[in-house]
Parts: structure tokens; C-alpha cells; sequence
């Protein structure tokens, strides 16, 4: 059956135009804005992403510039650095800021090499942090510029100045700048900008004073500077230290160059600019042990353990091997270290090896201090170079002259102790070549700011008829002044002499005064002073230069030459350089052999008559025969330093023997001790610093040897002559300096 419902009639309805218009829009507007803030999104992600990108590279390069440097300093000091051509470019600070791109890969994100060995040869590269700088223009066939050099755009001096870096010398740049350098040397001036120069004539003048805690009149080429904040302790971070500081400002912006990274900028005229400051400190070597060697500290070679050794401040090493029941300040190495399992180091407990991941970063949370032991490699933007030159350091002769060089100061008498030296002595001639005893010494000193050279004949006089030891020092009718030292005097010729023993004061060489003792014939004057070297038999058969360090004041009074302040380091060696049937042409060996010479050094206790110290200088096995620098002086005026005060010494040999014609009972050393046998990482022969060998070669007994050693504090505690370190360091100079100008 069907059924029909009745049909109901529909509602009629309507459309609003003006709603649908205004839902219309308001999606409109909110798809918009999505789109516009998931664009922004997505922007504010690319350049923080672009950000990372740029830090990245940024840190690659600065470490590669902290690597690059020294060597270059080292090369504008060395012969033919400033010959033009390819040598002396690369030296250009623009070639190395260049060098260091490539050192850090930062010129793209992946080369097309390693993207085709990865598989990824057709991959596409969208990354615009990668730096499309070059260093020289391109030009084409005709040689015309096609493309310039950009890299003044990344690299650039402080602003306003130009160039590549601005030089920290001749004149202060402001706030956020450490003291600056001055020099007389013109060069120096105008190559600074240009190339990293390292020279003794810079110094810290009026300029610097402000800044400096020692008066730059009194210590011009090293005074005490803060330590940079870096993990390497040489010492704790902002303590002074005696040291040199070479610095360079520049700025780095990695994206200048393409308009990148607008919203990096740190004001309107630096966008996105960073200012480093990048330092070379020289250091002299100032801790109570610096050893360029892979070194064993707390024990003997053969197992017994240090007795009496007092060690304060900190060790340096190559590779450090630190024994059991040892307590140092503060230890750094450059290859490696090993600590014995109850070895603590500095004030604070160190829970667990200092070695072992975690342990430094406890360690410094807890006692909010760096952890006073460190491996050069893991201070950062820093770098420790010890200038070491092994045997070389003892010999003026193994060196040849350097010409063509940049900087004023050459490599070789910057970095060799023995080229450093005022007084330097010689072994001119010697009898056969089989026998090889001395005949005659050649002594150089300074006089009147010149080197002046003596020869000493050890078998003949310098005239017929003289004794040896006499020196001419005047004509006949000439005075000379000899002071109120004692000397013996000669007057005459062809053979025929007169004497006087023992005078003192003006001796007018005449015939009045001797009178004639040769009638009618042109006579001169003579005079012996008491030597203050000599050649002396050890034990009765081994020919041996022997040096008396408290003769050289009379001595060199009587020759009319610079004081002790002047002449205050005396360097031995052999002139092997010579050739003839009576020249020592051969080369001593080190390690040395009982057929080489040896220094006998005596009379040497009180040093206070060298004022400004005493350096001692040797290729040849040294025997200290007496005590050395026992007597105290007064610390210089305003120093500050405590008493006693003895007079900065040292003495560079590569053996010591301590005695002569006998052993001593004890041996007592105080002061600061290092070693120069280097180390390649691979060794495993240490260097025992303590194992003291006597005259008859027999090792110093443990229980005999006292030892109390500590830093240098002071550049007043500085000897003539001492060893030199470089830390290389580069810092950001900090935001709140930032001017537009980048200076006060």
C-alpha cells in the first residue's frame, strides 16, 4: 500500500555579499600573514643558520692565523726575507690572512673533491656562507681587470686607518688597546703594517707608560704585563709576568664582501665587522723549570727519589713524566704529560687525573680558576712556541752572516745565546794537528760601543824579546792611563826592553820615564795585565779554557774598555771555521768526549761588580770549580724585590761538571734550571734535570743534592743572556670599546 504525505512548501533563504566578503578577506589576511611570518620564519632560521655558518669558519681561521704567524715572524727575520719576489710576499699580512682561508677550508662548505668521493658530484650546494674571496686581481689575456681582489673587504685595519692590520707601535689607538711599542728604526715603523716584524728595537717608551707598572726609562725591552685569559697556565690568567707584548689590531667581517648578514652589525659603520687584537708576547724564560725536552720530574735516573728539592711556580716541558709524592704549582706541556697517581698539583685537590675528560671542567666549575695543568693544545686561539736551537745555541760558529732581512734584529742573534754575547773568546791556533794545545786565544770586547778584537799569543810575545802576556798599547812619547790597577809595564824594541812592575795611574812611555834602551830607534810601550782567562791543564793532561769572572773588571779597565754593564756576557767557543796546520779545524762534539777542551771556571762567587749581571756562554763541557754568585747586592733602586739579591745570572753549557782538580761534598743550586735537548714525541729516554755529575764523572749522591728553585718575577732578575718563548694569541676586542671610529 502507498502512502502520500502532503508536499510541505521549502523556506526561502538568502546570501549575505558582505559577510561573505569579510570571511573572504579575514582568510585572506590570515593565510597572508601565516605566509608572511612563516617566511620570516624561515628567514630568522637561514641567518641563524648563516650565523653558525660564519662562527664556524671565523674560529677556523682565527686558529689558523694563530698557527700561521709565528712562522712568518720567524721567516722576516731569517736571511733573504727581504728579497723581492715570492718570499718575501707570502710574509705580507694579506697572504696570510689569505694562507689562513685555506688552512681552515673557509672558502666553501665542501670542495668539489670530497663532494664526488662522498657521492655527491651532482649534489647543489646552497649555501651562502661559503667566502668567494681572492686574494689578486684577475685579469684576462690582455691583461685587463676582470675580477678585483676582495679581501680587503673581510681583512681590514682598525677603521679609519687602511691596510690589512694596524700596528701597535708609534702611537696609541685608544680604549680596548694594549700598551704600545716604540722604535727609532724607520723600517721597522713602516714594515710593522705591513709584515709581522719582531725586533729588539722595539720597546715600550713614554707611550706605554700609563699602562705599565715599572718605569719604561728602567725596563724599556721587558716589563711586567698581564697573562691573557687562556687555559695554557704559564701563568695564572691577568697575573703580571715579565714579558714583551707585539700586537696588531684588525677587523673581520666574512660576509662584507657580499652584502651578508646585515643585522650583525655593531654600529653604522662596522657591519658585521668583529675587531681582534692578535699579540706575539716574548717571554723570557722566567719559570723555575723550562725544558725543552721530554723531562722526568721527582726522581733520578737510577730510581731514587728527589731529597731536597724546593720548587715554586711553574714547569714547563716538551712532555712531562711527573713521579709519585711530587707537589708542583702549576705544570704545562706542549706534546704530553704523565702524573703518578698521589702527584698534586697547585692549591686546590684536584679530584681524579686532570687528564681525564670531566675532570677540568669540575674541577674549574668548583673552584671557578682554570686548572693549573694544561697541554698547549687546548688553550684555543693560543699558541706556545719555545724558541729552542739545540747545540747551536752554544756556537757563534755554526752560523753564517744574514743578509737581506726584514726585520733589523736577524734570526740567528735574536734566537742564539752565544751570538748574544759582549765578550766573546777563541780558539785562534793550537800546536799541530795532533796535538791540540792552544798557542794563541783571540778575546773581542766592547769599547766605545764597538767590538774591538786582542789578540793573545800563549807561546811568544808580541814583540821579540817580550814575554808573553804583554799588549801594546802605545808609540813612544804617548801616555796611557791605566787607573788604580796594578800592572806591569815594558818600554822599547828589538829585544832590548826596559821594566817596571807593579805601577798604576798615567805612564808616559818615554825615555824620561825608562830611560833609553835603545839609542836612536822608534821604542813602544807595553803593559801584562792580570788575565782574567788563562789555558789551564785539568788533572795534568787535558788542555782546558780557564775563566776567572772576577779578574774582567780590572782587566778590561786597563784596556780602556765598557764597563761590566756593557761587557756583561763572555761566549767560549772553537774557530773551527779556519784552515792551516795550526788552526783548530775541527768541530767539538755534544754530546762532548774527553778529547774536546773544557771551561774550568774559578774565582766566580762574587758577581756584584757585574751590574747588570753575568751570562756565561759555551759549546764545551763547563766545570765550576768554586762557588758561583754567592754574594749578595743590594735589589735595584724601586724594584721592590726582597733581599738577599744577587746579580742575574746564567750559564749555557751543553754538560756540567761541578769541581776541577776535585770533587765537592754538596751541591747547592737556586734560581731557575731548563734543558735544550728537544723533543720529537717519540722518545722514551727522559732528561733526569737533577742527576749532577762531579769532576771525576762520578753522580752526585741523592742525599747530596739541595735544590730551591723559582720563577723570575721581576725584568730586573733578567740575565744578559736567556733563553725565549712567543705566545701567540688572538683576542676579541670587546663590545663595550666599540666606537665608530674603533679607537677612544
Amino acid at each position: 500500500m502507498k502512502s502520500q504525505f502532503p508536499s510541505r512548501p521549502a523556506s526561502r533563504g538568502y546570501i549575505s555579499y558582505i559577510m561573505v566578503l569579510s570571511v573572504g578577506s579575514m582568510l585572506t589576511v590570515m593565510t597572508l600573514s601565516a605566509y608572511k611570518y612563516a617566511g620570516a620564519s624561515q628567514t630568522i632560521q637561514k641567518e641563524t643558520q648563516l650565523r653558525v655558518d660564519y662562527q664556524e669558519k671565523e674560529d677556523a681561521i682565527l686558529r689558523g692565523i694563530v698557527n700561521i704567524v709565528p712562522n712568518r715572524a720567524m721567516r722576516a727575520m731569517q736571511s733573504g726575507s727581504n728579497t723581492s719576489g715570492a718570499v718575501r710576499d707570502s710574509l705580507r699580512w694579506k697572504n696570510i690572512f689569505s694562507d689562513a682561508l685555506d688552512q681552515a677550508g673557509a672558502r666553501s662548505s665542501i670542495s668539489s673533491a670530497l663532494a664526488t668521493q662522498i657521492g655527491g658530484s651532482k649534489a647543489v650546494v646552497a649555501n651562502s656562507g661559503d667566502v668567494a674571496v681572492q686574494t689578486d686581481d684577475l685579469k684576462d689575456a690582455n691583461g685587463n681587470v676582470v675580477k678585483a681582489s676582495n679581501i680587503e673587504q673581510v681583512f681590514d685595519a682598525i677603521d679609519p686607518e687602511t691596510g690589512f692590520v694596524s700596528a701597535g707601535i708609534g702611537r696609541s689607538l685608544g680604549t680596548g688597546f694594549p700598551a704600545p711599542l716604540e722604535t727609532s728604526n724607520s723600517n721597522v715603523t713602516s714594515r710593522d703594517p705591513v709584515y709581522p716584524i719582531i725586533s729588539t728595537t722595539k720597546e715600550y717608551r713614554t707611550l706605554a707608560q700609563s699602562s705599565l707598572p715599572l718605569p719604561v726609562s728602567t725596563y724599556p725591552l721587558y716589563n711586567r704585563v698581564p697573562y691573557p685569559e687562556i687555559r695554557f697556565g704559564y701563568c695564572s690568567p691577568g697575573q703580571l709576568f715579565v714579558a714583551k707584548r707585539n700586537w696588531w689590531a684588525f677587523s673581520m667581517h666574512l660576509g662584507e664582501h657580499g652584502g651578508l648578514l646585515k643585522s650583525y652589525a655593531r654600529g653604522d659603520s662596522q657591519v658585521g665587522e668583529r675587531d681582534f687584537i692578535l699579540s706575539i708576547y716574548e717571554i723570557p724564560s722566567q719559570l723555575a723549570i723550562s725544558a725543552e725536552a721530554f723531562t722526568k720530574i721527582g726522581t733520578h735516573a737510577d730510581g731514587t727519589p728527589w731529597q731536597h728539592a724546593n720548587i715554586q711556580g711553574g714547569i714547563y716541558a716538551t712532555r712531562a713524566q711527573v713521579d709519585s709524592g711530587m707537589h708542583v704549582d702549576r705544570l704545562m706541556a706542549r706534546r704530553g704529560l704523565a702524573l703518578g697517581s698521589d702527584v698534586t698539583v697547585g692549591a686546590n685537590a684536584i679530584d681524579g687525573n686532570p687528564l681525564t675528560p670531566g675532570v677540568r671542567e669540575k674541577y674549574e666549575v668548583t673552584t671557578g680558576a682554570y686548572m693549573p695543568v694544561a697541554l698547549a693544545s687546548e688553550s684555543g686561539r693560543a699558541a706556545f712556541v719555545s724558541i729552542n736551537r739545540g747545540a747551536d745555541y752554544f756556537d757563534r760558529f755554526a752560523h753564517t752572516n744574514e743578509t737581506s732581512v726584514l726585520s733589523p734584529t736577524t734570526w740567528n742573534n735574536y734566537s742564539v745565546g752565544a751570538l748574544q754575547c759582549a765578550m766573546r773568546l777563541d780558539i785562534k791556533s793550537v800546536v799541530s794537528s795532533t796535538n791540540r794545545t792552544p798557542t794563541e786565544l783571540r778575546f773581542e770586547y766592547m769599547k766605545a760601543g764597538a767590538r774591538v778584537t786582542l789578540n793573545v799569543p800563549l807561546t811568544a810575545g808580541p814583540a821579540p824579546g817580550l814575554p808573553t802576556g804583554y799588549i801594546k798599547v802605545a808609540d813612544e812619547g804617548q801616555t796611557y792611563n791605566f787607573g788604580t790597577q796594578l800592572v806591569d809595564v815594558a818600554y822599547g824594541t828589538n829585544s832590548s826592553y826596559v821594566y817596571k812592575t807593579g805601577v798604576t795611574g798615567n805612564i808616559t812611555f818615554n825615555n824620561a820615564t825608562f830611560t833609553d834602551p835603545v839609542v836612536g830607534t822608534l821604542k813602544y810601550g807595553y803593559f801584562r795585565p792580570t788575565y782574567p782567562f788563562e789555558v789551564k791543564m785539568l788533572q795534568g793532561t787535558k788542555p782546558c779554557i780557564a775563566v776567572y769572572p772576577e779578574r774582567f773588571k780590572a782587566f778590561l779597565t786597563s784596556l780602556g774598555a765598557d764597563g761590566l754593564d756593557v761587557n756583561h756576557s763572555l761566549a767560549i767557543n772553537v774557530d773551527y771555521t779556519t784552515t792551516g796546520i795550526n788552526m783548530p779545524a775541527y768541530k767539538p762534539s755534544i754530546p762532548c768526549t774527553n778529547n774536546d777542551y773544557g771551561v774550568l771556571m774559578t774565582e766566580c762567587d762574587d758577581l756584584t761588580p757585574f751590574t747588570k749581571g753575568f751570562s756565561l756562554v759555551t759549546n764545551l763541557r763547563l766545570y765550576i770549580g768554586d762557588d758561583f754568585n754567592v754574594v749578595s747586592t743590594p735589589p735595584p733602586a724601586g724594584s721592590g724585590l726582597p733581599t738577599p739579591f744577587y746579580p742575574p745570572a746564567s750559564l749555557f753549557a751543553p754538560e756540567k761538571r761541578y769541581g776541577t782538580d776535585f770533587d765537592p761534598l754538596k751541591v747547592e743550586v737556586a734560581g731557575q734550571m731548563g734543558h735544550l735537548k728537544g723533543d720529537d714525541g717519540s722518545g722514551t729516554n727522559p732528561v733526569h734535570l737533577l742527576d749532577f755529575k762531579m769532576a771525576s764523572e762520578a753522580n752526585a749522591a741523592a742525599a747530596n743534592i739541595d735544590v730551591n728553585l723559582r720563577p723570575i718575577t721581576h725584568p730586573a732578575e733578567l740575565p744578559p743572556v736567556t733563553m725565549m718563548n712567543w705566545l701567540v694569541v688572538i683576542e676579541e676586542r670587546r663590545k663595550m670599546f666599540y666606537s665608530g671610529a674603533g679607537a677612544n
